[in-house]
């Protein structure tokens, strides 16, 4: 499937698959995206993966001055034409995920919302916890806080909508589903997920080279623990 690619303003062009929450997609764009940031593109500044899109940012006035013969859009649009021609098994056999297995208490008081939601899914919230963690969560895409990873899929029959009312504070580390999607909130923070459980994991690290623990592309399996195991862990941050 070959994206659309238009510009965003005079800085950047976005590829875009389609707009679809699907792991192959993502595949195609994770693949496109480790494919270009292996070119080391002069001028260019960033490149952001999301659920089925790619943004490329680059520095106009550098591009101007050492390629004055070619707008910046039509020059970075062919140098990333050879990759969008090749074929999808070739740009995304050098994706591979990590694994990462994120501890979680689902104890209260961290579990702001899952009583209610599993008694709303005719669930105890033994079973919507098991259910929870039955499932391998890919990282589609990290964003609105620094460190937060979108995470998906949520099991059909827990996928919950957003709080009607957000709470003015979700503390740092809260486990939340927003619809068929799964995030850790890094920093305390307003937001309208509802929270079913804590990790004791710091999930924006400032001090760290990358300074975050989840990475798009990852595959996240959470696990449960107790409140000692919680306190122990926490410790250890």
């Amino acid at each position: 499937m070959q994206p659309k690619i238009s510009p965003l303003g005079d800085q950047g062009l976005l590829l875009d698959w389609g707009g679809a929450l699907d792991p192959v997609v993502h595949q195609q764009v994770r693949g496109c995206w480790q494919r270009l940031v292996a070119l080391h593109l002069p001028g260019v500044l960033d490149l952001i993966p999301a659920y089925s899109s790619l943004a490329i940012l680059w520095d106009p006035v550098f591009l101007l001055k050492n390629y004055p013969q070619q707008l910046p859009f039509e020059l970075v649009k062919a140098w990333i034409s050879p990759v969008l021609a090749e074929e999808v098994a070739e740009v995304t056999a050098a994706v591979s995920p990590r694994t990462v297995e994120v501890p979680v208490c689902f104890e209260p008081p961290y579990s702001l919302d899952l009583a209610e939601l599993a008694a709303q899914k005719q669930l105890t919230p033994a079973v919507f916890i098991e259910r929870f963690c039955a499932r391998v969560y890919q990282v589609y895409l990290l964003g609105f806080l620094p460190g937060f990873a979108y995470m998906g899929t949520v099991a059909p029959e827990l996928a919950s909508p957003r709080r009607a009312v957000p709470r003015a504070v979700i503390p740092a580390g809260s486990v939340g589903i927003a619809g068929a999607q799964t995030g850790i909130y890094p920093l305390d923070s307003p937001g309208g997920w509802q929270v079913i459980g804590r990790t004791p994991w710091r999930m924006f690290l400032p001090e760290e080279e990358p300074p975050v623990r989840l990475r798009v592309g990852d595959e996240v399996r959470f696990y449960a623990i107790g409140g000692e195991e919680f306190f122990r862990l926490l410790d250890q941050e």
